[in-house]
């Protein structure tokens, strides 16, 4: 059994590194198309993809089923076109012109220092995983902090205001904000990759699961078989609570007590 394993692992491996090969190949082995145009479209296909999916479902209102899953029920029935198309405006702006800009000229730093990312051979799965942890928990932390400085008071008009222009959040305003504030939220995320310079294929997959972690916490659904989006809707209903991707430490600092009375109140009501 442990030899038809490593076999099977070893078979695995070797498919997948053709693969590999076959799409740096499409790029032509050229680190600055591998790097840039690889990871703008490690953004852009699943923001997409995702992103068009959940208007959609918001603009349509069909499958009437998806509407039990609302966290706001009675909210964007439909979403309103014109909000809609200013949002899409305000993304796409900080897409294009912030965020290609500052990658193009993070391959040039790369270059530079010397520092570009391992392409040719895939990673083992273990580099990934462990890179992939450090990139979660450096962001989760990073995020927290920054978040809460930009609720600061003479922070938040001018920098955080504009995201929380959708008290009932939809998915793609996910990247709904000021340049300022786009700029301050890509540190955590990039952060991680900094300390661990992985392979390029694990940054691919880490920008990838950012944004569709970012649409599902903003869809305003609470998808069955993944982690409830109830603390960031709970956030943009309120505002001063609930600041990190996950529970630790919003409960460490204590900003999460009126989401877990609200949450509790949700469950008296689904009794009664």
């Amino acid at each position: 059994m442990a030899v038809q394993l490593r076999q099977f692992r070893s078979a695995s491996s070797a498919a997948l590194d053709t693969r590999w090969k076959k799409i740096t190949g499409f790029f032509g082995n050229d680190d600055f198309y591998l790097y840039v145009c690889g990871i703008v479209l490690s953004i852009q296909i699943p923001f997409w993809s995702g992103g068009l999916l959940f208007m959609f479902l918001d603009y349509y209102n069909w499958p009437r089923w998806t509407r039990k899953y609302k966290l706001q029920p009675g909210t964007h029935e439909p979403v309103d076109l014109n909000r809609l198309k200013e949002t899409i405006k305000v993304v796409l702006i900080n897409q294009w012109s912030v965020s290609v800009p500052i990658l193009i000229f993070s391959y040039f730093l790369k270059k530079i220092t010397n520092t570009m990312p391992v392409f040719h051979e895939l990673p083992s799965l273990q580099r990934f995983f462990i890179d992939f942890l450090i990139f979660i928990i450096v962001d989760e932390i990073g995020l927290y902090y920054v978040h809460r400085l930009m609720h600061h008071p003479k922070l938040y008009a001018r920098v955080h205001k504009k995201h929380h222009e959708w008290p009932a959040p939809i998915a793609i305003t996910f990247v709904y904000s000021t340049r300022m504030e786009f700029i301050l939220n890509m540190i955590p995320v990039v952060l991680g990759p900094m300390l661990t310079n992985p392979h390029l294929f694990t940054l691919w997959a880490w920008y990838a699961f950012v944004h569709l972690r970012g649409l599902k916490n903003h869809s305003g659904y609470d998808i069955p078989g993944l982690t409830s989006s109830e603390e960031h809707n709970y956030h943009h209903m309120m505002s001063n609570a609930c600041f990190s991707r996950s529970p630790v430490l919003d409960w460490l600092h204590g900003t999460d007590k009126g989401f877990r009375a609200y949450m509790a109140r949700k469950e008296l009501e689904k009794k009664g």
